[in-house]
C-alpha cells in the first residue's frame, strides 16, 4: 500500500476496499479485473497503481481489512463473553451468520484460501487469520476448563481447534451450495433442508457431545 491511499479518508479507503472485495469475492483472485475493481469504486486505473503496486497488493489490503473486521465484529464481540462456552459459540455463530449476510464476499474470500490455486499467498495470510482466529478459542477452552464446564483430559489446541473448524463448516454452508449440501447429506431430515438455525443446533449438539465433562 502506497503513502497516497493513507492520505485518503477512511471512508474513501474503505469504499475502495469493499468495491475490490466485491470483485475478488465474485471472481476469485486471479480473475478478477482491475478494470473491474475500479469501475466498481468510481476511480480510473491510474488512480489506482497511485494507491497500490499492484493487484496483489490490493489483494493483500483486502485480507487485512477482512481479518480487522472479522476479529473486532465477530470474535471480540462473541468469544469469551458468556458464564458458559457452549453459549459463547452459539452467540458466535449466530453472529457469524449476521456477518455474512452483511458482508458476503468477504467470507468468499476467506473461503478461498482453502484452494490449492492460493497456496502462494498461504503463508502471508494465515498467520494473520491464526491471531484472529486461534487465540480466541484457545482462549475461551481454557476459560471453559476454569469452570469445570468441558474435560481436562482434552488438550486445549484440540478443543480449539475442533470449535474453529465448526465455525469454518458453518461459514462455508452460508457461501457455498456443495458445503451446505454437504451437511445435509448426513443430518438432513428426510427431503427436507435443514436451515440455518437447526444447523447451528446440530454444532452445538456435537460439541457437547464431544467436549462436556463426562
Amino acid at each position: 500500500m502506497l503513502n497516497a491511499f493513507k492520505r485518503l479518508s477512511e471512508e474513501k479507503q474503505v469504499y475502495i476496499i469493499n468495491a475490490a472485495a466485491d470483485i475478488f469475492g465474485e471472481e476469485g483472485f486471479h480473475h478478477a479485473s482491475i478494470s473491474r475493481i475500479c469501475k466498481k469504486a468510481g476511480i480510473s486505473n491510474g488512480a489506482l497503481y497511485k494507491y497500490f503496486e499492484n493487484k496483489e497488493a490490493l489483494y493483500f489490503v483486502v485480507v487485512d481489512y477482512i481479518t480487522h473486521k472479522i476479529e473486532t465484529e465477530v470474535y471480540k464481540k462473541y468469544i469469551d463473553k458468556s458464564e458458559s462456552i457452549f453459549d459463547d459459540i452459539h452467540n458466535f455463530l449466530r453472529g457469524l451468520k449476521e456477518f455474512i449476510q452483511n458482508y458476503p464476499n468477504y467470507i468468499v474470500i476467506y473461503c478461498d484460501f482453502g484452494s490449492s490455486s492460493m497456496n502462494r499467498f498461504a503463508e502471508r495470510t494465515s498467520e494473520k487469520f491464526r491471531i484472529a482466529t486461534s487465540l480466541y478459542t484457545i482462549r475461551m477452552v481454557e476459560h471453559s476448563k476454569k469452570r469445570n464446564e468441558i474435560d481436562n483430559n482434552i488438550k486445549n489446541e484440540v478443543a480449539a481447534y475442533l470449535i474453529d473448524n465448526y465455525f469454518t463448516i458453518f461459514a462455508y454452508t452460508l457461501v457455498a451450495k456443495y458445503h451446505n449440501n454437504r451437511i445435509n447429506s448426513f443430518f438432513s431430515m428426510g427431503n427436507r433442508k435443514l436451515n440455518d438455525d437447526e444447523i447451528i443446533d446440530w454444532i452445538l449438539e456435537s460439541l457437547k457431545e464431544t467436549l462436556k465433562k463426562r
